[in-house]
């Protein structure tokens, strides 16, 4: 288990777990990572990166937001991770996140691409949308915040869950893990960390239309995997192949028994495909 460090970036601290040494960095932000999640595999050993699991402005460790202001935090929480670069003198990274933490690698492949060597995009994808997140008549409506802290009942209800049909007992086994893992991570949150108004602009690029949004996708110089499950509803397979279709050279890894939360379900798979990726590019021509 890596232990917990902070960074102060100005008025900012950072959280972070770090595995591996050595300057073949990978970068990951979420706002909580499980013990096991691909991202810490790839920093053991049979692999070699050195990983910095980095905890979004507003959660853990890192520092709280307190006054409820809905800003564009997809920019904010990829700015942060920039700024943690710079601050630990990493150069270039690979990037690897699981579904809203796939937000930092995609702002940072529009606004700092020369940062990134290479990107596999987990269970999520940018998109553009005509009705801006968080509005609509399927908008989620958050149970009141204050009645959540500490209300093992009502959290264990909210817990990461996967239902798809399966009868392999090792997918079970790491479903039920999972499932208390993040209940105890969900314990563990103060009052703000139920408030953070989590959203922002999920093309990630500013784009105003598909067109443009399009368009943006194209100019991506690294090369860039997508990977899903084909029972996703949220990162679809029809969605992530048009994609992977406009970037230069991008892959599509597809598994159809898998949902959205197939790579923490299959953490093992995830960090095999992600270092086949991550070498099988070097040297590549797009």
């Amino acid at each position: 288990m890596s232990e917990i460090k902070t960074i102060q970036l100005g008025d900012v601290t950072l959280a972070y777990k770090e595995y591996g040494t050595g300057d073949k960095y990978l970068l990951s932000c979420q706002n909580f990572f499980f013990e096991d999640c691909h991202m810490a595999l790839l920093g053991q050993p049979p692999y070699d990166y050195h990983c910095f699991l980095v905890y979004m402005r507003g959660y853990g460790k890192s520092s709280h937001i307190t006054d409820g202001v809905r800003r564009d935090y997809i920019r904010i929480w990829g700015d942060d991770l920039i700024r943690f670069a710079e601050a630990m003198h990493i150069p270039s990274f690979y990037y690897t996140g699981i579904s809203h933490g796939n937000f930092c690698g995609w702002h940072i492949a529009f606004n700092r691409p020369e940062l990134i060597r290479g990107y596999v995009c987990v269970d999520g994808i940018c998109q553009y949308r005509e009705t801006p997140f968080g509005e609509g008549s399927a908008r989620y409506e958050r149970p009141d915040p204050a009645k959540l802290v500490g209300n093992y009942e009502a959290l264990e209800k909210m817990a990461w869950m996967e239902n798809w049909p399966t009868k392999n007992p090792q997918r079970l086994a790491r479903r039920a893990a999972n499932h208390r893992e993040h209940t105890e991570i969900l314990m563990g949150r103060s009052l703000e960390e139920f408030t953070v108004p989590f959203g922002g602009d999920m093309t990630c690029c500013g784009a105003k239309s598909a067109e443009e949004f399009y368009a943006k996708l194209a100019a991506i110089p690294f090369p860039v995997m997508i990977w899903i499950g084909g029972l996703d509803p949220l990162a679809r397979a029809e969605d992530a192949l048009k994609i992977a279709q406009t970037i230069p050279g991008a892959s599509l890894l597809t598994y159809q028994h898998l949902g959205h939360g197939g790579a923490d379900e299959c953490p093992e798979m995830a960090a095999r495909d992600c270092d086949r990726f991550f070498r099988d590019i070097e040297g590549r021509i797009l």
